[in-house]
């Protein structure tokens, strides 16, 4: 059995829409210390790892560890149901999983559980970046909004001081440099510069995580996956490993 009770609707609401805009359905896995989900899109171009501590929780009741099948869409309707003073109570029991929505009303719903088939998720564990930074969320979003003005895809360098967004196309190209200690970008760790392509359709839906953290973190390596880890201290953690985008 478990039940637990969040008054912070917003940020689990916010969190699951930028998910949802890019996997369908996933399984969140219950533990004594939070609620995980480590999920890959149809494409496998992106693995989502998404985990809310019980500290996000105003009341955590578990027993034992559970597998919660669910389509995250579903869930996000409900979640925009709820009012701004309202507080959400989720009951997994007897093989369904129960919503409770309190405010001036309660009002109650009961989600549907399905079975997700459990395909190979990447080991994203044993990725080995060579280099990682932390930047402003909201530049992050504006490099990724100009690139789209021409192009479907981006390129990220990064050396010592300096992190470069460009876009380019056959006739047109776009750039956004930034300065080691400008718009908060730290290097915490380099190795050799590093250059990749990613999509901008992914790209955009991921940034979206700005909504709820100002800051995003970026490892990353030489034409290699590049993990984005958003972050609430103390409550929740929501990254993304997207594969880069081969180069013709």
């Amino acid at each position: 059995m478990f039940e637990a009770k969040i008054d912070e609707i917003g940020l689990l609401r916010d969190s699951i829409a930028t998910v949802a805009e890019l996997i369908d359905e996933a399984e969140l896995h219950i533990k004594e210390y939070g609620v995980q989900m480590i999920a890959s899109d149809r494409a496998v171009v992106v693995v989502v790892d998404f985990y809310m501590t019980r500290d996000m929780f105003k009341e955590y009741k578990y027993t034992e560890d559970a597998r919660i099948g669910i389509n995250l869409q579903n869930l996000l309707q409900i979640l925009k149901r709820a009012g701004e003073t309202d507080s959400l109570t989720i009951k997994f029991a007897d093989g369904k999983l129960d919503l409770t929505l309190k405010g001036v009303s309660t009002r109650k719903f009961v989600l549907p559980l399905i079975d997700i088939s459990r395909e190979e998720t990447p080991p994203i564990d044993k990725l080995d970046f060579s280099s990682s930074l932390i930047v402003n969320s909201e530049i992050l979003g504006s490099g990724i909004e100009d690139a789209e003005l021409i192009t479907d895809s981006v390129i990220f360098t990064v050396r010592k001081d300096q992190l470069t967004m460009k876009g380019e196309s056959d006739s047109s190209f776009t750039q956004l440099d930034l300065m080691k200690g400008e718009g908060g970008l730290r290097i915490t760790d380099i190795g050799e510069p590093v250059r990749a392509r990613y999509s901008l359709d992914y790209l955009k839906k991921i940034v979206k995580a700005k909504k709820f953290s100002p800051e995003v973190k970026l490892s990353m390596a030489n034409d290699y996956p590049m993990k984005l880890q958003f972050e609430v201290a103390g409550k929740l953690q929501l990254g993304f490993i997207l594969a880069p985008r081969v180069e013709e």
